[in-house]
């Protein structure tokens, strides 16, 4: 175990906190959850279109409103892309310290990202129009938008670093300050990214868009949306966690770009009635850390109704409402179960094992796979399963309270006996006094 902690103090660590702090990695993150509102707003209407129950649709169409409801998708998870070009450029300029223009940025990137998307000329009305193609725009293209917004940012805070800017006088209304100091790099940004539109025009990919969702985005889906490679970020996480290193925002900054693909193109599968086969998302990422990281959802349940000591009596009550909505920093602390190497087996086998069941029974068909929404990890278990549109999930994730007690059982009362013989001691000795 000494050798273990002294490679992964020594070798592991350093990198994993160089990765948790890139300020590209925070960008897209930081970028991304700020899209939570839009995201949440798609999904929930996304579901809401999936129910099958007859008498439901039947009431939808009568009044039009299925319509209506499917208006929604397609502006906010339908242009992910669109949005994401913005946000993250806007977000990371803060990140990268020019959050003065953030704004400006965050608009420069979205001028820039919609340019390169290509116009189409529909013949189909008189007289034509030329037309964006909404793909360009959606899942397709969350990669694009990433790529264009760290591009625009690093352009950006090169000519802020070197006061390459128009100085307005004193007196000038901030608002147009600030739009005369980013002109001259967005001037350069978008012939930049004007240049790049035709230079791509001549290759077999014709766009910017195409050539990264063909060589890159296509690739990286097909290496992250494995289960084995889950497992092993999965893996990583937990011993990230073990050693007080937040694991999940180190690791699923890494994921994020792809899974926010698979999480729009899920909303759209569910809306139109299909099938949902990017079945590596979100959704299973917050299976398996159901409770918080470790799966300690039976951990709390157990310390809350099964404890003898004191001690873990009265901590289970603390534990017990955060660990229902996935909450358990308390744990991980307080407990602790950071740098606890009686629990290091359940912090990482429980998720693993959970997670697992879970993928075996979506992909036997028992259970329906989840859309994959970010940021519905704190919903407690059933409600999650049901927002991110599986009723099924969501009862299996019941079961997964009870795998997840199995699992931790043997090892919390060993160390909740320790701690009881510890107390009956202490107050033996105290009486003997």
């Amino acid at each position: 175990m000494r050798k273990f902690t002294h490679f992964m103090e020594e070798k592991f660590i350093p990198i994993a906190t160089r990765i948790s702090n890139n300020k590209l990695l925070k960008s897209i993150s930081s970028g991304s959850m700020s899209l939570l509102g839009v995201i949440m707003l798609g999904a929930i209407f996304s579901v809401i279109t999936s129910i099958t129950w007859e008498p439901f649709v039947n009431l939808l169409n009568s009044f039009g409103l299925l319509t209506i409801i499917n208006y929604v998708p397609n502006v906010t998870t339908n242009l992910i892309g669109l949005y994401m070009a913005f946000s993250i450029a806007y977000q990371g300029s803060k990140v990268f310290g020019i959050g003065e223009n953030a704004f400006n940025t965050g608009i420069i990137s979205l001028v820039s990202f919609v340019l390169l998307s290509p116009i189409t000329v529909n013949e189909d009305v008189m007289p034509a129009t030329n037309m964006f193609d909404g793909a360009y725009f959606g899942p397709k293209a969350v990669i694009s938008a990433i790529i264009v917004s760290l591009i625009v940012i690093q352009i950006m805070k090169f000519f802020m670093s070197k006061n390459l800017t128009i100085k307005m006088p004193q007196g000038v209304p901030q608002m147009v300050s600030d739009s005369f100091t980013s002109l001259i790099p967005a001037v350069v940004i978008v012939l930049f990214f004007a240049i790049v539109k035709y230079a791509f025009a001549m290759t077999p990919y014709h766009t910017l868009n195409d050539f990264i969702y063909s060589i890159i985005q296509i690739p990286l889906q097909s290496l992250v949306g494995s289960f084995p490679a889950f497992l092993l970020l999965l893996v990583i996480s937990q011993l990230l966690w073990f050693f007080g290193i937040h694991g999940s925002q180190t690791v699923l900054p890494i994921l994020m770009p792809v899974w926010l693909g698979y999480m729009a193109e899920n909303s759209a599968i569910i809306a139109s009635g299909g099938t949902i086969t990017n079945i590596i998302n979100f959704g299973l990422w917050d299976l398996a850390c159901i409770g918080g990281s470790g799966a300690t959802i039976g951990l709390v349940f157990i310390m809350f109704f099964m404890s003898k000591s004191k001690r873990y009596k009265a901590f289970g009550k603390i534990a017990l409402p955060c660990g229902i909505f996935s909450i358990n920093e308390p744990l991980i602390f307080g407990m602790p179960l950071m740098l606890n190497v009686m629990t290091l087996i359940p912090f990482v086998l429980c998720p693993v094992v959970v997670s697992s069941i879970g993928y075996l029974l979506i992909k036997l068909g028992i259970i329906a796979p989840y859309i994959g929404i970010l940021g519905t990890g704190s919903l407690p278990p059933l409600l999650h399963g049901i927002v991110n549109g599986s009723l099924s999930a969501g009862i299996y994730e019941l079961v997964a309270v009870f795998i997840s007690a199995l699992i931790w059982y043997p090892f919390f009362k060993m160390i909740d006996k320790q701690a009881y013989e510890e107390e009956s001691k202490l107050e033996g000795d105290n009486h003997h006094d």
